[in-house]
């Protein structure tokens, strides 16, 4: 395969293009450079709706001349699209048939830029394939990209493809001057400055507002910038700025993914599962459906619709066995427990032991195996839980519980006391947050209050519940003595 790179890229990036037939002009030179400036000016603007914009002036354009700066004009903005809708997840907008057709035009030209949209669609994975096979494609890979580099000045798209291509394969510090370099190259493309604050490293919240300011089409700008303040644990900032991107790409699968999971961490769990389905329901969604499955039966799990969540993680784990399946088992273990399922609660949790490893999922085993009246492993995972975090107030209660089952008052007094302090200090986080949550006036965080609320009501019972224990332990322990 590394041959094969090497050969297209010596028959394409070394030599000219061959020269394409020009059509007797139907319009006059000077209309035409006024009407392709207008062209190349929308194009530039580099956001998706604005290169849409740039591809319907370029079609008018062709419809008068064969102009061969035209033509190349036209096919690097439909491929700015076609790269655009993959990173998006936009559903085919039809610009890739435009650019083939405009291709038959440059034989050879433009064959790296194409490849490079294939990568794009499938890009290099570790899982799945041994670690020399990655390392081998990926040393391809590299190679591709140094071909892509070599053009990177020509223009605003080659630069676009290198910088998009390269930047997931190499060191960053160790790239940024050639980067810079090729930026300097084009510092009129909005397009190149998006495509650096789509990369981690370089992202900036002033250069994203900025990006905005000159160009309020920028929807992916704006997902960008919701999915850093979501990161950040601003739920408003990301809810704010994910709907303006929806609004402004409302085909977008990736906006709205983002947006349904900021949704969910709302707690508005009808309205998340709602817009999961949507996703899945757009072909732009393809490879995405092992995610937004496991997201659904969460959202069913919260619903407290068990047995349809159970259903899919039953299909999930079929159909998906190989990814995340540890989640997966933990997620139906846990709507099995709700329908009091311990026998099956306690095989998946266990399973999922073997994949996933958290104070969650022991704490889950050990929940089930105590409805099962199997002590030692219900001490032995409750244990390991609290060796994962020393805050798991319900792993120190049970462990209290089985303590007073064996009789050891003296021991189990100590655990309650300590599950009594735990919940104390987890209902005055709940109570800060709720303060914060009521004081949000737009009602996007009333599913949160309400599920504040619920939380404190049922820590405030088991905090209740744990000094009561205790009292009742060290009493039978000064009994005993």
């Amino acid at each position: 395969m590394r041959i094969i790179i090497g050969l297209v890229l010596a028959l394409t990036l070394a030599c000219a293009p061959r020269p394409v037939p020009v059509a007797a002009p139907r319009i006059s030179p000077e209309v035409l450079a006024a009407r392709l400036s207008e062209a190349d000016r929308l194009a530039s603007r580099g956001c998706y709706l604005c290169l849409k914009e740039a591809a319907a002036a370029y079609a008018s354009l062709l419809a008068d001349s064969g102009d061969s700066a035209l033509v190349r004009k036209a096919l690097e903005n439909h491929l700015m699209l076609v790269s655009r809708e993959i990173e998006l997840r936009i559903p085919d907008s039809g610009a890739r048939d435009a650019a083939e057709q405009l291709r038959a035009k440059i034989p050879l030209a433009y064959d790296p830029y194409f490849a490079a949209l294939d990568m794009q669609a499938n890009p290099l994975l570790a899982g799945g394939m041994t670690l020399q096979s990655y390392r081998a494609q990926r040393e391809e890979r590299l190679a591709f990209v140094a071909g892509l580099e070599a053009a990177a000045p020509e223009s605003a798209m080659k630069a676009y493809f290198f910088i998009a291509a390269v930047l997931p394969l190499r060191d960053f510090r160790e790239l940024k001057p050639t980067v810079d370099g090729v930026l300097a190259a084009h510092p009129g493309d909005l397009s190149l400055k998006y495509r650096m604050l789509a990369f981690q490293p370089a992202y900036s919240a002033e250069a994203a507002r900025a990006l905005v300011g000159q160009e309020t089409g920028f929807g992916e700008v704006h997902l960008l910038m919701g999915q850093r303040a979501f990161l950040n644990g601003n739920l408003a900032g990301a809810f704010r700025e994910l709907t303006r991107a929806r609004e402004l790409l409302p085909d977008s699968v990736s906006i709205a993914f983002a947006l349904a999971n900021v949704t969910f961490a709302y707690a508005r769990y009808a309205d998340a599962l709602a817009l999961f389905d949507r996703i899945l329901a757009s072909p732009a969604s393809t490879g995405l459906e092992s995610q937004v499955q496991l997201a659904r039966a969460k959202a069913l799990s919260y619903l407290k619709r068990h047995a349809d969540a159970i259903a899919l993680l039953d299909e999930l784990l079929v159909k998906d066995a190989g990814n995340n399946p540890g989640e997966k088992y933990y997620w139906r273990a846990w709507n099995r427990l709700q329908m009091a399922q311990a026998q099956l609660a306690y095989d998946d949790a266990t399973t999922g032991l073997n994949a996933m490893r958290n104070d969650a999922i022991y704490r889950l085993a050990g929940m089930a195996s105590f409805s099962l009246d199997r002590p030692g492993e219900s001490r032995a995972f409750f244990e390991e839980a609290l060796k994962m975090n020393r805050a798991d107030c319900d792993s120190e209660r049970y462990l209290g519980l089985l303590d007073s089952a064996e009789r050891s008052w003296k021991p189990a007094s100590g655990r309650f006391s300590v599950a009594a302090s735990c919940y104390e200090a987890v209902i005055t986080r709940l109570r800060s947050e709720l303060a914060v949550y009521e004081k949000d006036i737009t009602g996007l965080s009333n599913g949160l209050i309400a599920a504040k609320r619920a939380e404190i009501t049922e820590a405030d019972a088991l905090r209740l519940q744990s000094i009561n224990n205790a009292a009742a332990a060290s009493k039978n322990a000064g009994v005993v003595r």
